[in-house]
C-alpha cells in the first residue's frame, strides 16, 4: 500500500476527539463525509465513535482528486484502493463515489448527527455543501469544516474555503453554538432549528 499523508491526525484528531467522543457506541448515530482521501477520519470514526451496531456512516468522494498541488502527484485510484482495504471489515459504512452534488440531491432533512466537510475547497462548493448538510443535520447536530486556514494565501481566495465558511457561518448566525473557530471550523446546531 502507497503511503499517503494522515491530514486527519496533523489537524483534525484533536477536535474529533473533543467534541465526538461523548457520542460512541450510541445507537442509531449517523455521521456524513463529504471527501474522505483515504479514510483516516473514517476509520477513527468507525473504530471511536460509530461502534454501535445500529449507527452509521456515509462517505461522499469522487476520488478523482482536485486542483490542488499536493493532488498533482496522487494515483487517485490508488488513493480509493487504500480506503477500500482500510474500512473493507465495517458493515455499517455506505460509500458513495460521486459529487456531493449529486448525493445532496436526495437526502432526506435531519438525517444525521455529524457532517465533516473536506471536499472541494473552493469557497462556492464549500458553501454549498455546508448548506446542504445543515439542513440534512438533525437538531443539536454538529457540523465540522475542515482547511478554514486553508488557501490564505493564494490570490484568488473563491479557490479557497475560507470565503464559503465564513458565508455559512453569517448567513446562519443565530442558529448555532460555535465550538472551534481556528484551522477547522465546527459548530453545533440549536435544538430548535
Amino acid at each position: 500500500m502507497t503511503e499517503y499523508p494522515n491530514w486527519f491526525n496533523g489537524t483534525a484528531k484533536q477536535n474529533f476527539e473533543r467534541y465526538l467522543t461523548r457520542y460512541s457506541g450510541k445507537a442509531g448515530f449517523r455521521a456524513l463525509q463529504i471527501g474522505v482521501f483515504t479514510g483516516d477520519a473514517s476509520l477513527w470514526l468507525m473504530e471511536n465513535i460509530l461502534t454501535h451496531p445500529f449507527s452509521t456512516l456515509v462517505d461522499v468522494d469522487t476520488w478523482q482528486g482536485s486542483d490542488e498541488g499536493a493532488h498533482h502527484v496522487m494515483d487517485f485510484e490508488d488513493v480509493e484502493r487504500t480506503y477500500d482495504e482500510k474500512l473493507a471489515h465495517y458493515r455499517n459504512r455506505i460509500k458513495y463515489k460521486m459529487t456531493s452534488e449529486e448525493y445532496f440531491k436526495d437526502v432526506k432533512l435531519g438525517l444525521f448527527d455529524f457532517a465533516y466537510i473536506d471536499g472541494d475547497h473552493t469557497a462556492r462548493v464549500t458553501f454549498e455543501d455546508g448548506e446542504a448538510a445543515w439542513y440534512a443535520l438533525k437538531p443539536e447536530g454538529i457540523l465540522a469544516f475542515d482547511d478554514y486556514t486553508w488557501g490564505d494565501a493564494l490570490a484568488d481566495q473563491t479557490l479557497a474555503p475560507k470565503p464559503g465558511i465564513d458565508k455559512f457561518l453569517d448567513r446562519h448566525m443565530g442558529e448555532y453554538d460555535l465550538l472551534e473557530k481556528g484551522v477547522q471550523v465546527w459548530v453545533k446546531k440549536h435544538a430548535d432549528i
